[in-house]
């Protein structure tokens, strides 16, 4: 027994778990013993410590530690006998390691003060700390960049998480729990969309990895507007599905963008009419699903139309069209198919017609339509049309049956003299079908004028990527536009894998009647293709007007697609091989003018950039639900407070496991500690930085951060639970 202290101190200190000192209560604290396991945990020997630092212990501490120590020693130990710190010491490898201090102050039987303290190694805990403080940098830079709203959805529980701009955006309190069941949704999910959430949803219960669905979402003022759902799922360890992360976009701006531009692509855009493509489309379209039901087609030709546009100029004769095309909507239903399908020539198909005689009453009305419109001007125009009729099914069965019937009928009411209708016949009118005769074929004026310009194009698909928030549709979209405009039988985008060893088929738009081929190319691997990239050449452009001239391996893969002639437009980023945009003949060998194949290649450049953005802002996405799925990992208690009201904006997982009643909204004091004011010991009014919950039974360490939420003030408050720390 040492009479010094009236116990057996060097017993004690060797029983004490965890590093043990006494040390003198001076500027070093200079050391007078230590246990075993406090010399394991540094790796120096007695003598070492006494030979190197002379027995002065804050020679161990780091020395950017070593001053804020002393202050704290002293601040502590003026206001009572104990102090609980955290600071480094140096090991003999010249490594720090972070200890937390337990000391208590006792007097000596000489009247010395000295100081017993007990040093736990937190070298782990504080560095997984470090790693999640930068975690939660990076989400937050993500959160405050991203304008579109974070949920959570524990399928266990069936309960929801919402990111705050929740309520901001759609104007109401967002649904906490039973999302599952369908009546929920139905209360602000447009009930044509709600089959494809309720689909998303059945997929990720059952364990799908990703899933994603576009609805329209209602908001506080009863409108719709549509949105993105991505989702992405979380597995325990059993790989059962628990938890679904995911976003939600706001894409009602590029959606209706998308639309109105489809609108553009099936219309002429001089009469508002649909194009001569999309009016076989529908007229088609329609012969096949009604194949009962008495219709009339009518094929109308402005007569000596030349001479107007001749004598008055063009824009005269784009004004003429333009209220013919307005009378000839009058004249027909909502339902009915009206369209131009030549410079002065235009094609209509009333449907569901009760009879032959209405049939011919509605020609006469078109007749006496264009006879009398501008016969009150000013000046007065002197227009009138020939048209040529045909009834379904009596005239023909098919589309192109009943528009030759047509056809030929217009042929007989210009042989007449025009200004006039005539209905096929066929007694009368073979003769002049087995002349091969065809009235029509002559190109749209305005299309004329500006289709040649490979400008006019790649300046619309600049404009349309340029603008759209939704790059996969437009991308869609595009490919249409010019598969149609140049008439190819397919246009597509293939991707290649990270190690370029395997392409996808991402993207692709098909004519009437080419089979697609995309869900028979996914993964496809270059091997045996004998170095496809080699195809490409300095411009990075593959062009064949016959698949034939290639080598066996690369003819067999362009026959197993039906493909008979292709132009092919590298993708590259940094010079690497990275894909290719195609365009494909199936019907037969092409040859492909110069001007043709320099304004596919352009397009083909611009589809390239805006995919390499989509790609960045995919690979954002899934940070973003990464650094999310990180703070619900996170071995801490986290959370984001507004600072004037101190209401949660934000709670982890560990927080919620720790008390599930907790809300966003609620205060930070009511929801954890049950009070109506502050904590007398809150952190963010000065209070120390170790808190006590009596509700939990918790000890924990706090460290508080400032931060923008949104426009809003906020503070990030993480807690460590030092419970066991403080148990010993």
């Amino acid at each position: 027994m040492d009479k010094r202290y009236g116990f057996d101190y060097k017993t004690i200190l060797e029983h004490i778990p965890g590093g043990a000192q006494l040390r003198q209560n001076d500027e070093d604290f200079t050391i007078e013993e230590v246990n075993q396991e406090f010399l394991e945990m540094v790796g120096f020997t007695r003598e070492e410590i006494s030979g190197r630092f002379c027995n002065r212990f804050s020679e161990m501490i780091h020395p950017d530690d070593r001053e804020k120590i002393r202050e704290e020693i002293a601040e502590q130990l003026a206001t009572g006998n104990k102090a609980t710190l955290q600071y480094r010491v140096i090991c003999k490898d010249e490594t720090y390691k972070w200890v937390m201090e337990s000391g208590r102050l006792a007097c000596t039987g000489d009247g010395r003060k000295r100081i017993f303290c007990v040093l736990l190694d937190i070298t782990g805990p504080v560095n997984k700390r470090e790693k999640m403080r930068m975690s939660l940098e990076r989400y937050q830079i993500v959160m405050d960049q991203a304008k579109d709203i974070i949920f959570e959805w524990n399928i266990v529980e069936d309960t929801v998480i919402c990111s705050a701009n929740w309520e901001k955006k759609f104007g109401y309190t967002p649904l906490r729990s039973g999302l599952s069941h369908q009546p929920m949704l139905l209360r602000h999910i447009h009930p044509e969309d709600v089959p494809a959430l309720l689909e998303l949803m059945e997929n990720m219960k059952a364990g799908a990895a990703y899933a994603a669905a576009e609805s329209r979402f209602q908001n506080g003022n009863g409108d719709y507007f549509w949105c993105r759902v991505r989702t992405t799922n979380q597995y325990d360890a059993a790989g059962k599905p628990v938890k679904v992360v995911g976003i939600i976009t706001d894409i009602d701006e590029e959606k209706r963008m998308i639309d109105d531009l489809r609108k553009r692509a099936e219309k002429d855009a001089l009469t508002g009419l649909y194009n001569r493509e999309e009016t076989e489309r529908q007229i088609r379209g329609h012969l096949e699903n009604a194949p009962n039901e008495r219709c009339a087609l009518y094929i109308i030709d402005t007569d000596n139309f030349k001479l107007i546009n001749d004598g008055q100029g063009h824009l005269f004769g784009d004004a003429v069209l333009s209220e013919l095309a307005a009378g000839m909507k009058k004249i027909t239903r909502r339902n009915d198919v009206a369209g131009r399908i030549g410079g002065d020539e235009f094609m209509i198909l009333v449907k569901d017609i009760p009879s032959r005689e209405a049939a011919e009453d509605k020609a006469k009305k078109l007749v006496d339509m264009f006879r009398n419109l501008f016969l009150d001007e000013k000046q007065a125009v002197a227009v009138t049309c020939s048209i040529g009729a045909a009834i379904y099914p009596d005239d023909g069965e098919t589309f192109q049956s009943l528009y030759r019937s047509a056809d030929l009928a217009l042929y007989e009411a210009k042989s007449r003299g025009k200004n006039r209708y005539v209905f096929f016949e066929s007694d009368k009118t073979l003769a002049a079908g087995m002349a091969g005769y065809s009235s029509l074929g002559s190109a749209i004026d305005s299309d004329q004028r500006n289709s040649g310009v490979p400008g006019d194009l790649v300046s619309y698909v600049f404009q349309i990527l340029y603008d759209t928030g939704d790059i996969r549709n437009a991308i869609q979209l595009i490919l249409e536009i010019v598969g149609k405009r140049f008439d190819v039988s397919r246009a597509y985008i293939f991707e290649n894998s990270e190690d370029g060893k395997y392409t996808s088929n991402t993207y692709e738009w098909c004519n009437e009647g080419i089979v697609p081929q995309k869900e028979n190319l996914q993964n496809f691997p270059y091997e045996g293709m004998d170095d496809y990239e080699a195809l490409f050449k300095d411009d990075s452009v593959f062009y064949c007007r016959d698949i034939h001239a290639l080598k066996p391996e690369q003819v067999a893969l362009f026959e197993s697609q039906g493909i008979c002639s292709t132009l092919q437009c590298a993708i590259r980023e940094d010079e690497k091989f990275h894909g290719f945009v195609g365009f494909d003949e199936c019907t037969g060998t092409r040859l492909w003018t110069k001007e043709e194949i320099g304004m596919l290649s352009l397009v083909s450049q611009l589809l390239v950039t805006f995919l390499q953005k989509n790609r960045i802002a995919e690979r954002d996405y899934q940070l973003a639900v990464r650094l999310n799925t990180i703070l619900d990992v996170q071995d801490a208690y986290i959370y984001a407070i507004d600072r004037e009201s101190y209401q949660l904006l934000y709670i982890n997982h560990k927080t919620k496991e720790l008390d599930p009643e907790a809300e966003l909204g609620m205060t930070c004091h009511s929801a954890f500690f049950g009070k109506n004011t502050p904590c007398e010991n809150c952190p963010l009014s000065g209070g120390a930085g170790e808190i006590y919950n009596p509700r939990y039974g918790v000890w924990t360490r706090v460290r508080v951060a400032p931060m923008k939420w949104g426009d809003n003030d906020a503070y990030l408050l993480t807690c460590f639970d030092i419970t066991e720390y403080k148990k010993m």
